[in-house]
C-alpha cells in the first residue's frame, strides 16, 4: 500500500511541476542543483582535516607511480603489502568529487587524496603537485585511451588536437583542464597556500632526495628502511612485475590481456615515439609554461618569446 501511494505522489507532483511555466521549472532545477552543490561543498568542509594532503596533477604526470611509492611510506601495517591494484585502499582517488573525503575516515594521518580534477582546491591544506613534460603527458594519455577504448586507428595528431583546443577529451574525462592552465593555477595558488611541486623527472633523475622532500614537506615520520624500501618497489621494472601479479588499479581483472598500466616510465621517449608535426603543436601552445618549469624546446626553431 505504501509503495502504491508513493507512486501516486510521485504522480501528482510530476503534474503539477508539468503545470508550472517554464520558467519557474527552470528556476527550481536551478536551485535544486544549487542546493545539492552546496550541500557537496559543506561536507566536504565538515570531513576535512588540518593534516589531510592532496595529490593533484595532469592525467599520466606520474601520480599513480608517486602514490604507489607514498602508500608505502604511510603504511603503518607493514604485514599488508601495498601492490598496485589496491593503492587506493592507501591513497584514494576522488577525480572531481571532492567529498568522497567524508566516507574515508577510517585512515590514518596523514590522510593523502588522488584528484585530477580539484573542486575545492582553495580548502586544501596541504597540496603535492606532480609535473611532467606535456609532451611526455600527452603521449603516455594517448597510449592510456587507446588502451581504454580500443580505438587503435586513433590518430596521436588527432588526439593531441583535441587535447590542446578542448583541454580534455570529452568523452571521456571532461573534468580534466588543459595542461598549461592547470599548471598556471597552482603556481598562482602556491603564493597564498602549502603547494609542493614535485617533477616527474626529478624522481626519475633522484627518486630517495625527491621522496625525503616530500616526506618533509607533509610532515611524515619514517625511517631510512621504509624510505629505501619505498623507492626500491618504486622501480618500473619491478612495478611491472608486480602489476603482472596483482593487476593494475584502473585495469581490474585483466593483468595485461589488453596492455600494461605500466608502460616504459622514460623521460624522453616522445623524442622517438612523437612525430615532428605533433611535438610542434605541443611545444607551440605550451611553451610559455613549459619554459617557466624548465623544459626546454625540441628544436630551437618557430616557437614565438624563444
Amino acid at each position: 500500500m505504501g509503495k502504491y501511494m508513493n507512486s501516486i505522489a510521485s504522480y501528482i507532483k510530476s503534474g503539477i511541476k508539468a503545470m508550472l511555466p517554464k520558467h519557474l521549472r527552470t528556476w527550481l532545477l536551478r536551485r535544486r542543483r544549487e542546493q545539492q552543490k552546496n550541500k557537496k561543498k559543506s561536507l566536504f568542509e565538515n570531513s576535512l582535516r588540518k593534516t589531510d594532503v592532496f595529490l593533484v596533477g595532469h592525467p599520466k604526470s606520474g601520480n599513480t607511480w608517486l602514490a604507489y611509492m607514498l602508500a608505502i611510506l604511510t603504511q603503518k601495517d607493514h604485514e599488508r603489502r601495498v601492490n598496485l591494484s589496491d593503492v587506493g585502499d592507501f591513497l584514494p582517488t576522488i577525480h572531481g568529487v571532492d567529498h568522497r573525503i567524508a566516507v574515508y575516515n577510517h585512515l590514518l594521518i596523514p590522510r593523502i587524496f588522488r584528484t585530477e580534477g580539484p573542486q575545492y582546491p582553495e580548502h586544501y591544506p596541504k597540496t603535492i603537485y606532480i609535473l611532467r613534460d606535456p609532451r611526455s603527458v600527452l603521449l603516455s594519455y594517448y597510449h592510456h585511451c587507446v588502451h581504454d577504448t580500443g580505438r587503435t586507428e586513433w590518430l596521436i595528431s588527432d588526439f593531441v588536437d583535441e587535447m590542446i583546443t578542448e583541454g580534455c577529451i570529452k568523452s571521456l574525462e571532461p573534468h580534466i583542464v588543459r595542461w598549461d592552465k592547470q599548471v598556471e593555477a597552482w603556481l598562482e595558488r602556491a603564493k597564498r597556500q602549502p603547494v609542493i611541486f614535485v617533477k616527474y623527472e626529478d624522481l626519475k633523475r633522484d627518486c630517495r632526495a625527491t621522496l625525503e622532500e616530500i616526506q618533509n614537506f607533509i610532515g611524515l615520520d619514517c625511517d631510512d628502511s621504509i624510505l629505501a624500501l619505498a623507492v626500491e618497489r618504486g622501480d618500473f621494472s619491478k612495478m611491472r612485475r608486480d602489476e603482472e601479479k596483482y593487476g593494475a588499479e584502473s585495469y581490474p581483472d585483466e593483468k595485461g590481456k589488453r596492455g600494461f598500466f605500466v608502460r616504459k616510465g622514460k623521460i624522453d621517449s616522445w623524442k622517438e615515439e612523437m612525430p615532428e608535426d605533433v611535438i610542434a603543436n605541443i611545444e607551440e601552445s605550451f611553451y610559455p609554461v613549459m619554459k617557466k618549469m624548465g623544459y626546454t624546446l625540441h628544436k630551437q626553431t618557430g616557437v614565438k618569446g624563444e
